[in-house]
């Protein structure tokens, strides 16, 4: 799951950076991620730049992601646990969007390394991403609240490790 969440963020910063002009990118979003047996909802928002990204989950639990370029912070609250990992496969989001198809006005869909992406827009701004991960479970994320060009302080991007939590590395 954690590989699904990570390709993700990488993913949807990149179509950002590429696909739109902007700077800074902010947004709400929600996330199902349907599995044969369950269903699992998440909720949140995330601040893009050009080489960062903050993710804050509210729901089902209290969850911060920071990346810096291929480098991850992972601070879980529940666990009371910070994760240190690095990506080493960063799906090539370039050759994704050269291979992109648009559908109509408002859908484009993009294959990349055997994952099929159906990105639906509204009024030339992303509403949602889907696909199917390498589990096979169906990932739809909704987005909401968009903001291009906010003002970002910096430390946004700097993860705040309580103390007290357990690091793994």
């Amino acid at each position: 799951m954690k590989k699904t969440f990570l390709i993700f963020f990488i993913f949807i910063g990149q179509l950002f950076a590429l696909d739109l002009n902007f700077n800074t990118f902010s947004s709400n979003f929600t996330q199902i991620v349907k599995s044969k047996n369950s269903t699992l909802s998440y909720s949140g928002h995330f601040i893009l730049s050009k080489d960062q990204a903050y993710w804050s989950y509210d729901t089902p639990s209290k969850k911060e992601i920071y990346i810096n370029k291929n480098q991850v912070t992972i601070v879980e609250h529940d666990l009371e646990q910070v994760i240190f990992s690095h990506l080493d496969n960063i799906p090539n989001l370039n050759e994704i969007f050269k291979k992109a198809s648009l559908i109509d006005k408002d859908k484009l869909v993009a294959k990349y390394d055997n994952i099929n992406y159906t990105i639906k827009l509204n009024q030339e701004q992303i509403q949602s991403i889907s696909y199917k991960d390498e589990f096979e479970n169906d990932v739809i994320i909704n987005l909401n609240n968009q903001i291009k060009n906010p003002k970002i302080n910096s430390d946004v991007f700097k993860a705040k490790i309580p103390q007290n939590y357990d690091i793994v590395r």
